[in-house]
């Protein structure tokens, strides 16, 4: 293979793994998926005690600039509640999320929505 060719394929390579993208609802099993439907987005405080359990991120993409689906935070949302439920969470806290209309480099999106939220078992 010729350096260019091999340069380019690296190229494509790099490209297709740095897309974000929610989980897939075929990636979670039954426990996950019941737990899926039942898990809380709480804006503002709480008076339940609870424990982190992590991290989690939701985006809704644009990955070609002449999609003309639009973006949606309830997509971005979607992918919140999916990692939750994967990591065995009852409840998603201080959930923020953001627009980017201009190229959004880090999620490999022509424009994005990006929700991050702090995913917590109760006590």
């Amino acid at each position: 293979m010729t350096h260019t060719r091999t340069l380019s394929v690296l190229l494509v390579t790099l490209t297709f793994a740095g897309c974000a993208s929610n989980p897939s609802i075929d990636s979670l099993s039954s426990v996950q998926r019941a737990r899926y439907s039942q898990i809380e987005v709480i804006n503002g405080t709480t008076s339940r005690p609870y424990g982190l359990v992590g991290s989690v991120k939701g985006i809704s993409c644009h990955r070609n600039a002449y999609q003309s689906r639009l973006l949606t935070s309830d997509e971005a949302m979607d992918g919140v509640k999916l990692q939750a439920a994967q990591i065995e969470a009852d409840a998603v806290v201080n959930v923020a999320c953001q627009k980017k209309s201009e190229v959004d480099w880090g999620n490999n999106c022509w424009a994005s929505i990006v929700c991050i939220g702090d995913a917590v078992k109760f006590k």
